[in-house]
């Protein structure tokens, strides 16, 4: 018999492993996310001693590689069946089609996406890489398909990019043309960089909406999403999007649904977020409720944070207590969260668990459920303690300019938010993905969360809200009420009436400001979103700085066009700035 009929059976059996290998992680990943998708689990699931699966996977980070590029592959394939279905030499179809199609995969895989977006940020501590395969190239893959027919726009004479493009986001722009040029090399090889920019600053509006309905960011009024609402700020999206081409929604395009029809529930409803009123993540100012907290509206004790139990195990108010009971507890929940957010800032937020907490602060691990309510508890606590934070941070910056320059204070805003952002990736990544990430398993009844929510997006974003509003009453242009697409605005309406309960909010503030700040929020998180993972290229290198100066400045300039401002000669930007101080006092 000859040798390769002797391997046959083996290299059968060890495919058939590989094989069922994979479909038992991806189904392990959707069921309990990235975490829940270890060797032993796998091993278990195929029928095999768990050191026989490092046979075929040496590591954990292998396994995970091999299911990134299942789940990705899977993404790129059902985005292209969604543009096959478009009508042949619809452009605008099938543009609307990829972003349709990739919107609705993402909202069906949470976790998925999840492992897409922050694998290089999240697999590091495997030994995966943090660039390579896991940086730019990873949603590139879907976005280069909407390359094609853009370019058939341009070389058409339909639409023209003669504007220089910023000078320090030149190189970067070129090399992803020649990447782009490669993939379709039929394309004409005098492609304009301007082009490439604008189909990334489509895709950087796209995402950043797709970030925020996927994690759950998108909220109406009553709380869960509103899936009406989300498809049309998609719609509204899109065709903002399809104009930077010279092209306007098709009416002949098939186009796949964001949500499942009839379903009562979705990855976004991943438990109540914010509070009323706000129509997306940065469209709220900031105010305290009545009865609550400050600015996110949350009901956090004096003294404990969040996710911190109220009482000791004798049940006496650790608020405001002045008794050694009182004092003591409040030491240990402040140790407590600074060991969290150690761990946290080290291995990132599947690195704090309650063991590793009580070992650090030297307490039984029992012990520490006294003070938490439970892993949960902890990463809330955590969760609010960054978000403090980071509002400090970026209030500090908007302080630092005058007074009568919303423009100034606005690029600061921005300028700070990624600085913080890029020093504490694995903070970001639990703000971005925490109600993803923080599982409350059947503890909440309807209306009745056991823990404060959790409104990130919400409280940074309504740092722009005072900004917006001197714009406005400063004569600032927006679209009128009829210029807005029909579909957002009762939404929009529903959520100023909402507000109009908050003290200052103004009554008569127009629509137009509201979805101008919508607009501007889904570019900011969603280049943000990118850079913090990793998919804008190595911000770390020699030439890094520059780019991320230029990446913030070009974001800015186009947020404050949106309200018809300039950049300000007078901006402070600080760009030494000190190690962060210990965030628990």
């Amino acid at each position: 018999m000859s040798s390769t009929a002797e391997t046959t059976p083996r290299r059968r059996r060890r495919q058939e492993l590989l094989s069922s290998s994979i479909v038992v992680a991806r189904r392990l990943l959707a069921d309990g996310g990235l975490e829940s998708v270890t060797m032993l689990a796998v091993s278990r699931e195929i029928g095999i001693a768990g050191p026989g699966l490092y046979r075929y996977f040496p590591s954990r980070a292998d396994l995970l590689r091999v299911a990134y590029r299942d789940v990705l592959d899977e993404l790129v394939a059902h985005v292209r069946a969604a543009i096959a279905r478009q009508p042949a030499g619809d452009r605008a179809a099938q543009v609307q089609a990829l972003t349709n199609a990739m919107f609705a995969w993402s909202v069906a895989h949470p976790h998925e996406l999840d492992l897409l977006l922050g694998a290089g940020l999240r697999l590091v501590e495997d030994g995966a890489p943090v660039g390579g395969e896991f940086g730019g190239g990873t949603f590139y893959e879907v976005a280069a398909l909407a390359f094609p027919p853009v370019v058939a726009q341009w070389a058409d004479g339909a639409v023209w990019f003669d504007e220089p493009v910023v000078p320090e986001l030149a190189a970067d722009l070129a090399a992803r043309r020649d990447a782009l040029l490669a993939v379709f090399p039929d394309a004409p090889r005098d492609v304009p960089l301007g082009l490439v920019a604008a189909v990334r600053v489509a895709w950087q509006r796209t995402f950043g909406l797709l970030c925020m309905t996927a994690y759950g960011h998108v909220t109406e009024p009553d709380g869960p999403v509103r899936r009406d609402y989300v498809t049309a700020l998609l719609d509204d999206l899109n065709a903002r999007n399809l104009a930077l081409f010279g092209l306007a929604p098709s009416p002949a395009a098939v186009l796949e649904p964001v949500f499942v029809p009839g379903s009562e529930s979705g990855p976004a409803e991943l438990g109540s977020e914010s509070g009323p009123g706000e129509p997306a993540s940065g469209s709220r100012p900031a105010e305290p409720a009545s009865g609550s907290g400050p600015a996110d509206g949350t009901a956090a004790p004096e003294a404990l944070p969040a996710g911190a139990h109220p009482a000791d195990e004798a049940g006496t108010s650790a608020q405001g207590g002045t008794g050694r009971r009182a004092r003591l507890r409040r030491e240990l929940v402040a140790q407590a969260l600074r060991s969290a957010r150690r761990l946290l800032d080290e291995h990132g937020p599947d690195g704090v668990t309650m063991q590793a907490v009580a070992k650090d602060v030297g307490i039984a691990a029992p012990g520490l459920y006294r003070y938490f309510d439970g892993r949960p508890g902890l990463l809330h606590a955590t969760h609010q303690d960054v978000v403090d934070e980071l509002l400090a941070s970026v209030g500090a910056a908007r302080a630092r300019q005058p007074a009568d320059d919303p423009s100034a204070q606005c690029h600061a805003v921005i300028d700070a938010l990624f600085r913080w952002c890029l020093a504490h990736r694995n903070e970001y990544d639990l703000l971005m993905s925490g109600r993803l990430r923080i599982s409350l398993p059947g503890d909440d009844t309807p209306g009745e969360p056991r823990h404060a929510p959790l409104m990130a997006l919400d409280r940074v974003g309504a740092v722009f809200a005072p900004i917006a509003l001197a714009w406005w009453r400063a004569g600032c242009r927006v679209l009128p009420d009829d210029e807005l697409l029909p579909a957002l605005v009762p939404h929009l309406r529903a959520a100023r009436d909402a507000m109009r309960g908050i003290p200052g909010f103004p009554p008569d503030v127009p629509l137009g400001l509201l979805h101008a700040m919508n607009l501007c929020s889904a570019r900011l998180w969603g280049l943000l979103t990118l850079t913090v993972y990793g998919h804008m290229g190595d911000l770390d290198g020699p030439a890094g700085a520059a780019h991320l100066d230029a990446l913030v400045l070009d974001l800015a300039a186009d947020a404050l066009d949106v309200f018809g401002q300039k950049l300000s000669a007078a901006v402070v930007l600080v760009r030494d700035t000190p190690a962060p101080s210990d965030p628990v006092r």
